[in-house]
């Protein structure tokens, strides 16, 4: 039998560009650093090019200036990291980083240096055929990022004013949707290592896309009987459900139904034209949930695809 996963990230990363949805990420990262112990970086990346036509003189001197702006840009950093969260700041090991390089560079390279356990990071939620065509850089980071990425979002549920220094998100009810594979086996024993830290209800979401349910309880009972020999044992409330259609599909509607606060999904790497891409699932709750997703990545050159 493998060894269980747990999940405890000694750092925590998070990049911030002062926007609303940074300030909410940096709410979500700073729950997760006080519940876990971690260390949080907070991360802003700027980029500085100096003209080529520059002299020696001219060219040293505007270095000063950049070395100064750094400085200056790590002070309102921290200032406005304070803004953000109050008084709790005082329980938090913070630590601020202001790197010269492009957004989506700077946040893999630092994550890799610190050898943080997850990245917190915001995206926007786009309507229509923007949304189809976004390549935000969170999008970007979670799909070469090695390490677990929480994709921020207000849940339409139960919103946080990110205004209110006193508060801190919540998560309460987590669901995991997965297949009886090794990804599903990953993906789920993080689920349940956080859902046993943040003492929330864990619901266990498989998908079966024929519509023939004459078999319904026969793939429930297998899906249980997985679920016991893949996390043994756990302390957490945990429900398995299965339902009929799109996976994808099936994952927001649950998720909305059940106002959950976090979608926990495993997402296997594929190599694509020298990009890495994920499966459609993956790709379709990452852009059209409702609620924040925490991304597990699956490395591996190969995958059992294993179907109740």
């Amino acid at each position: 039998m493998q060894e269980p996963i747990t999940f405890f990230p000694k750092t925590i990363l998070c990049p911030v560009d002062f926007s609303e949805l940074s300030n909410l990420a940096i709410k979500y990262a700073a729950a997760g650093a006080l519940t876990y112990g971690s260390k949080l970086t907070l991360l802003h990346a700027e980029t500085f090019e100096l003209p080529r036509y520059f002299s020696r003189g001219e060219t040293d001197r505007l270095t000063r200036e950049i070395t100064q702006a750094k400085a200056m840009i790590q002070k309102d950093l921290a200032e406005h990291v304070a803004k953000i969260l109050g008084q709790e700041i005082k329980n938090l090991a913070l630590e601020y980083e202001v790197v010269e390089a492009s957004p989506i560079e700077a946040i893999l390279h630092t994550a890799d240096q610190k050898t943080a356990g997850l990245i917190v990071i915001g995206t926007h939620g786009l309507g229509g055929v923007k949304r189809v065509l976004m390549g935000s850089v969170a999008e970007n980071v979670i799909h070469a990022a090695k390490i677990p990425s929480f994709i921020v979002r207000q849940k339409e549920h139960d919103f946080i004013d990110v205004t209110q220094v006193n508060s801190l998100p919540s998560i309460k009810r987590i669901l995991c949707p997965c297949e009886t594979n090794e990804l599903g086996r990953k993906t789920l024993l993080h689920a349940v290592s956080l859902a046993e830290k943040f003492q929330a209800r864990l619901t266990v979401l498989y998908s079966h896309e024929t519509p023939n349910a004459d078999n319904l309880y026969r793939i429930k009972e297998t899906l249980c009987n997985w679920i016991s020999n893949a996390v043994v044992k756990t302390k957490c409330d945990l429900e398995p459900i299965v339902r009929i259609g799109d996976a994808a599909d099936q994952i927001i509607t649950t998720a909305n139904g059940e106002k959950d606060d976090l979608i926990v999904a495993g997402a296997h790497h594929r190599l694509f034209h020298g990009a890495t891409i994920f499966g459609r699932t993956t790709d379709l709750v990452v852009r059209y949930a409702s609620v924040p997703v925490m991304i597990i990545p699956h490395l591996s050159d190969s995958l059992s695809h294993g179907k109740v």
